[in-house]
């Protein structure tokens, strides 16, 4: 084996940590929305403000049934 392919395999596997926590912190995020959280608890749960959290979040969804997440902007008018 490789000299670097031990440190290359726990690179791997700590992205996929990594995305599987962004994705149950995004599902937190629509929830905590979802149940009357403003975008300012938002952004400071999140260490950011809430201009921050709105914008990088204001069009996020999650199905609890699929377990999907998503980003959908609305349609234009």
């Amino acid at each position: 084996m490789a000299p670097h392919a031990v440190p290359l395999e726990l690179v791997i596997s700590l992205t996929a940590e990594i995305a599987a926590v962004a994705r149950r912190r995004e599902a937190a995020i629509f929830v905590a929305v979802e149940a009357g959280a403003s975008w300012s608890e938002v952004g400071d749960a999140l260490g950011v403000s809430a201009q921050a959290a709105h914008k990088r979040y204001r069009w996020l969804h999650y199905n609890s049934v699929t377990d999907e997440i998503w980003r959908e902007p609305p349609l234009p008018a």
